[in-house]
């Protein structure tokens, strides 16, 4: 619908749409307030939503939960699915014209078709088991230490002030992103542009953006989409043509052609919505969990030490930050009939809000659950079936893993000098978009990871 729309038409749409959350929140709805993002704390608004019960019906027309053992059921309830329901018939008068005062859903006027965030449960479930020979825990383990080496040249050679997202974690992500699926190198500049400017898109899915923003995904997510199919057209034209190249064709894209099934080989159509989700998801995904670890790990001096001791405690960091500030805070899941959730009926159709960093917060699940400890047992996460979580976090936690292993080694004396920015509006990533830090040098060793 996006691209018949005219601007003014797209404008007011999105307008409206964000008048209404504005509206919901002044009732002091919790998630409400959540989606309005007004600078409220989220971790206060997750208390609040699970001193609400274990599942409350939201004014924003969703079943909302903060209670870590119904977010889990949920999460793992085949029914409930990633994908909306189908749009209803359209309302208005006989011809099905809407009437003036109708306004389409977000997912109506800006359905952003490239970025596969919303597929059925089973699909994502599908992709997963054919992707998981080549992204899951033991072939990604394979890539650390060139992803390490990576983070580690681009962090030596900052200078005494910098941003640690612009200037280090982004641009190593999407380098360390671009080598993983095999876009040519070429592309490389291209490639880092366009992942910038895609940044924010899966959050746009939920808060209506600025029409400027709106229309600049509109075109940089059609691009970024060519730019990846090309790279699986040509691996798979290697692998046709293994004198041409490599028998396979260079990156996941190649491998991923080349890894069996039970029904033959994958798709290209396949491993294109893995590269999608792994560019439009993943990238940003790895660079917020990365940059709030650093942050977590900056508050806490003692184990920032204790990481720089000793870059093998860089996995046990990540996994805390998963529990503290994951980089998904909410799951949107839908009921695909008529089902029963804690007690309560939840009709086919009826969205299902999933809060999973108040639910990582659960003082029932989590002893003192907001104190941030990497010594801390492993903790229990949330379940990743059925959603593009179990496709694209494998990745962001290799790819944050080996940055902090990066910066214990390059930047033992690292300082933020400023407040760490996050985007407005970013309700499901809180994505970080600025960290003013700098390096003081004293001349220490630097610990091999």
């Amino acid at each position: 619908m996006t691209a018949s729309m005219t601007d003014g038409e797209l404008g007011r749409v999105l307008l409206t749409l964000r008048g209404v959350q504005w509206i919901l929140g002044t009732k002091g709805d919790p998630y409400a307030l959540l989606l309005r993002a007004a600078g409220d704390d989220p971790n206060d608004l997750g208390r609040q939503v699970r001193d609400r019960g274990p599942l409350y019906w939201s004014s924003a027309e969703a079943w909302v939960t903060a209670d870590h053992e119904v977010a889990a059921a949920a999460l793992a309830d085949p029914r409930l699915t990633p994908r909306p329901p189908d749009p209803g018939p359209a309302p208005g008068g006989p011809a099905g014209e809407p009437a003036p005062w109708d306004v389409p859903a977000l997912r109506e006027a800006l359905p952003l078709p490239e970025l596969p965030a919303a597929l059925d449960r089973a699909e994502y479930e599908r992709l997963h088991r054919r992707a998981e020979p080549v992204l899951g825990e033991p072939a990604l383990r394979r890539l650390r230490p060139a992803a390490v080496r990576a983070y580690r040249e681009r962090a030596a050679a900052l200078g005494e002030r910098f941003d640690l997202v612009d200037d280090l974690v982004r641009p190593a992500t999407t380098g360390a992103a671009r080598v993983l699926l095999g876009v040519p190198a070429r592309h490389a500049e291209r490639f880092a542009r366009l992942c910038a400017e895609a940044a924010g898109g899966l959050d746009a899915t939920l808060c209506p953006p600025r029409l400027d923003t709106a229309r600049r995904y509109g075109a940089v997510l059609p691009e970024l989409h060519a730019l990846l199919a090309e790279t699986v057209r040509e691996a798979g034209a290697r692998r046709a043509d293994p004198p041409t190249g490599r028998p396979h064709g260079p990156g996941l894209a190649g491998r991923l052609l080349a890894a069996p099934g039970p029904d033959g080989p994958t798709a290209p159509a396949d491993v294109l919505t893995v590269c999608a989700l792994l560019t439009l998801v993943g990238v940003e995904l790895a660079t917020t969990l990365t940059a709030d670890a650093v942050a977590l790990l900056l508050d806490h001096p003692d184990q920032w030490r204790a990481l720089c001791e000793d870059p093998g405690l860089a996995p046990a960091c990540v996994a805390e930050t998963l529990r503290c500030a994951p980089p998904v805070r909410l799951h949107r899941l839908y009921g695909g009939q008529d089902l029963e959730l804690a007690g309560t009926k939840v009709a086919r159709g009826e969205e299902v809000v999933v809060l999973a960093a108040a639910a990582h917060r659960d003082p029932v699940r989590h002893t003192d659950p907001d104190r941030f400890d990497v010594r801390r047992p492993a903790p229990a996460l949330l379940p990743q079936t059925g959603r593009f979580d179990a496709l694209v976090l494998p990745a962001a936690r290799l790819a944050a893993e080996a940055a902090l292993a990066a910066c214990a080694a390059e930047l033992p004396d690292l300082a933020r000098t400023g407040e760490v920015l996050r985007r407005l509006r970013a309700p499901i990533t809180g994505g970080v978009f600025r960290f003013p830090a700098a390096r003081r040098d004293t001349g220490r060793a630097h610990p091999t990871p």
